[in-house]
């Protein structure tokens, strides 16, 4: 997640990391103000090998497997990953940890 903040940020990045507490979860929020991801979009980033297509974006180097790893991982821990974004303002990801 952090890479893909960095990556697809602007000259300014700004990365916020966080963990929200509640009575029934924990969830880890990474926030970025990068270009954003469209909704169109938004489901599918989590498959393998699926890239953005973006224009210029595809001059950073990947090859989709980023955020289906990310997705892998949260649901061996039994979590569950939420994704908000908005283009041209960045996008914040949430993941979803039962206590």
């Amino acid at each position: 997640l952090l890479d893909n903040a960095l990556k697809y940020s602007n000259d300014n990045p700004i990365i916020k990391i966080g963990l929200i507490e509640t009575g029934r979860e924990i969830k880890l929020v990474v926030e970025d103000n990068g270009i954003g991801i469209s909704s169109e979009y938004k489901k599918r980033v989590f498959e393998k090998f699926f890239r953005v297509p973006a224009g210029d974006v595809h001059t950073n180097k990947g090859y989709g497997l980023g955020l289906s790893y990310v997705d892998s991982v949260v649901k061996a821990h039994k979590a569950t990953i939420e994704l908000e974004s908005v283009v041209g303002k960045g996008s914040t990801f949430i993941i979803k940890f039962k206590k």
